[in-house]
Parts: C-alpha cells; sequence; structure tokens
C-alpha cells in the first residue's frame, strides 16, 4: 500500500510541476501579445488573461510541492535483518525451567588419615677415608734420536773435475766428475800446491780428494 501511495503523489507532483511551467509559458506569451495590441480594451483582457495564467502557475507549484512533501514524509518499507529462507529462533516460554533442578544430598565418604609409617634405621659408620700419596718418579733422560747431518756438495767447475787418491795435483787420479755430480763432504782437509783439498764420497762409495775451489757445497 504505502508503495502504491508513493507512486501516485509523485505522478501528481510530476503533473503540477508540467501545469506550472506551461501556464507560465502562456502568461510570458499573452504578455508581449497586450504589449502589441493596438486598442485599450484589447490590453486589459490580455492582461487578464495573463493574471489568471500566473496565478494558476502558482497553484500548480504549490500542488506540485504538498505532494513532493508528502511523498517525503511516506514511510519507506524496511528489509528485514534476517532473510525469509532462514530459520528464526523462536523461543517457546513453555520450555524454560521456572525452577532450577535441585540435587539430592549425598552421603560423601569420609577419607582417616593413615598413621605415619616408623621404620628403625641402624646408623651408618662412616667407611674411612683413604688417602692417596703421589709418588715421585725421576724424569726419563731425553735421548737424542735426530739422525746425524750429512753435508753435501755439487762439483761446478765448468768441465767437471778429477778424484783423486791424495790432496795434491800430483795424486793418483781415481774419477772424472762431471759438473752436478753430488758428493758426501768428509771431515778431511788440507792444503797443498796452493789449494784447499776436501775429503769427498761419491754415491758409488768412492773415497778421494776434490780441490774446494770446484765444489759449490749444498745448503
Amino acid at each position: 500500500m504505502t508503495a502504491v501511495l508513493n507512486i501516485v503523489f509523485a505522478v501528481i507532483a510530476g503533473v503540477a510541476i508540467l501545469a506550472a511551467l506551461y501556464y507560465g509559458g502562456r502568461a510570458v506569451i499573452r504578455r508581449g501579445q497586450s504589449t502589441d495590441s493596438a486598442y485599450n480594451v484589447g490590453r486589459l483582457e490580455a492582461r487578464r488573461s495573463v493574471q489568471i495564467d500566473l496565478v494558476r502557475a502558482l497553484a500548480s507549484i504549490v500542488v506540485a510541492l504538498i505532494f513532493l512533501g508528502a511523498f517525503g514524509l511516506t514511510p519507506r518499507p524496511v528489509e528485514p535483518l534476517i532473510s525469509p529462507t532462514e530459520p528464526s529462533l523462536v523461543i517457546d516460554a513453555t520450555e524454560i525451567p521456572t525452577d532450577p533442578p535441585t540435587l539430592a544430598p549425598t552421603d560423601s565418604p569420609t577419607l582417616t588419615p593413615a598413621p605415619p609409617i616408623v621404620t628403625e634405621t641402624d646408623p651408618v659408620e662412616p667407611s674411612p677415608v683413604l688417602t692417596v700419596q703421589p709418588t715421585t718418579q725421576p724424569a726419563p733422560e731425553p735421548t737424542n734420536t735426530s739422525a746425524p747431518v750429512v753435508e753435501t756438495a755439487v762439483v761446478s767447475s765448468g768441465v767437471g773435475v778429477w778424484l783423486r787418491s791424495a790432496p795434491s795435483t800430483s795424486g793418483e787420479q781415481l774419477e772424472w766428475l762431471l759438473d752436478g755430480t753430488v758428493l758426501t763432504l768428509l771431515d778431511g782437509q788440507e792444503t797443498a800446491d796452493d789449494l784447499v783439498w776436501q775429503q769427498v764420497q761419491t754415491d758409488t762409495g768412492v773415497i778421494g780428494w776434490v780441490a774446494a775451489d770446484f765444489l759449490l757445497i749444498s745448503e
């Protein structure tokens, strides 16, 4: 019903606005015709017609305002928050208990504390403490396990050198040693023929003498 009333009020207000526009426009047109009329009688009739049209236009405007106000004051239907498809919660007053249930008292068993159990234990005698005295042992003597250092030298004369049986240029020639031959240096060392002679040993075990000027001692 409210929706129908809103539609009727809106239609009437629209018709009243159109009528006000119609009468207002016609009044403007007749006012121009009254000024063009050559006789006073025509002018009076034109003015009267203009006044009537203005009154009609004002009345139409008042009617339009009234129905617009009625359209605005008409209450709109309020949509329910809960959709009709959802089941509503209905609480039946008859299902609510009026008096809370009373619980019958029950005899609760009483607990009696058990007597404490006392056990007699023999006194524990402290066990004797054994003291261990540290024994001093002599430190082992350090042993020299390092191998003796063997010094070597390399023949460096440009062409080679003779290994002689005696520290002299006249000594017997035992072996011709090429440049780069590695020799083991021995303790013997003598000076003869303006040369310093070094006692050496070859890889094959031959012992002899070589001029120290032709040896390059390895570091």
